[in-house]
């Protein structure tokens, strides 16, 4: 939509020629997009043990977050592909593939830095304005805990 109101302004000002150079320098941004890699963790698989084993951490960071980056830079792959040869209908089938495992891969990019090893301020319950606002707003954190793993299920990725 914002690609067909700069062409039909742009035509209108300064013709077709200026047009679709304006149009084809926006695809070229498009086409600048970036592949993702697989994050190393800011710690040891094994370090949030026993909370989390290292064989889950290994398996979850390994494969599953490998898998998002993996099919991200397949459906990028064939985006360009796509646009290479005009091909618009291929192109806007591949948005939900982007996004499901190009979110997938942010999601998890964020998570695993909002984990920590004992010692390192995680497996500690919150404490100071944090810890008083979940006992105000949800009575305990385990009160907290049930609610954002019963609402968090029924979405996307709720894993």
């Amino acid at each position: 939509m914002a690609l067909r109101r700069l062409v039909t302004r742009t035509r209108a000002v300064g013709g077709l020629d200026k047009a679709a150079a304006v149009a084809s320098r926006g695809l070229g941004q498009l086409r600048g997009l970036q592949t993702f890699s697989l994050p190393d963790l800011p710690y040891d698989y094994g370090a949030l043990e026993p909370a989390i084993s290292g064989e889950i951490m290994q398996l979850h960071h390994r494969k599953h977050h490998q898998s998002y980056v993996t099919n991200y830079n397949k459906a990028l792959h064939q985006l360009r592909d796509a646009l290479d040869k005009g091909d618009s209908s291929t192109a806007v089938g591949l948005q939900s593939a982007l996004k499901f495992n190009g979110g997938g891969h942010v999601n998890h990019s964020i998570f695993w830095k909002n984990l920590a090893p004992i010692g390192q301020g995680g497996g500690e319950a919150p404490h100071s304005s944090l810890g008083w606002a979940i006992d105000m707003n949800f009575g305990n954190l385990d009160a907290l805990i049930q609610k954002m793993n019963t609402e968090g299920a029924a979405l996307q990725g709720s894993g």
